[in-house]
């Protein structure tokens, strides 16, 4: 196991064994299942709603279940783990794309994508007026559209991955993160 995540992965073995021991720690059977991961991930933020929290989290966790079992195995753990530290940026593109197909059927929509992003904002800006989240909406929606504007090639109003990573990949000023606010350039 050990030698094959050596090879898929960008962690030498060494590191993988560090991973593992800590994995079995708090997943004795050898599976985290998503109610922990829910519970930690949930955990980690200070303030925010915890339904949104919870959202965000599932997502995240589906990311990471690649075999749509619904617990994440050491290997699926550590390739998800990978991706996200070490990857290279169409790696991690694939990764957000997952993240943000939210039913799962390899595209992105205009909901999908403004679901996650104002989530993204709203966990980041926990004491935001409505108001502001108000504003912050109307911006989310303009970054939104901007992106579909400027990624969607075959017009048909979804984002594939392909579309999706080569476009980041090319335009990466479309999505960066400034405190929790899509920004362009």
């Amino acid at each position: 196991m050990f030698t094959q995540l050596e090879e898929i992965t960008y962690f030498n073995r060494s590191e993988i064994k560090k991973w593992y021991k800590l994995f079995l720690k708090d997943c004795p059977d050898g599976h985290l299942k998503e109610e922990r991961f829910v519970a930690f991930y949930t955990g980690s933020f200070q303030s925010g709603d915890l339904e949104r929290k919870e959202c965000l989290a599932k997502q995240i966790f589906r990311t990471f279940d690649r075999d749509g079992s619904g617990t994440v195995d050491f290997k699926e753990f550590m390739c998800g783990m990978s991706a996200l530290l070490r990857g290279t940026t169409p790696e991690r593109l694939k990764w957000a794309f997952n993240m943000y197909d939210l039913d799962g059927n390899g595209e992105i929509s205009m909901q999908e994508l403004l679901h996650v992003l104002k989530l993204m904002y709203e966990l980041r800006s926990p004491d935001a007026t409505l108001e502001e989240l108000e504003l912050a909406e109307t911006d989310l929606r303009k970054v939104a559209d901007k992106i579909f504007q400027e990624l969607d090639e075959d017009g048909d109003g979804n984002l594939q991955c392909r579309e999706f990573v080569d476009g980041l990949t090319r335009m990466p000023y479309l999505f960066r993160m400034a405190d929790g606010r899509p920004i362009m350039q």
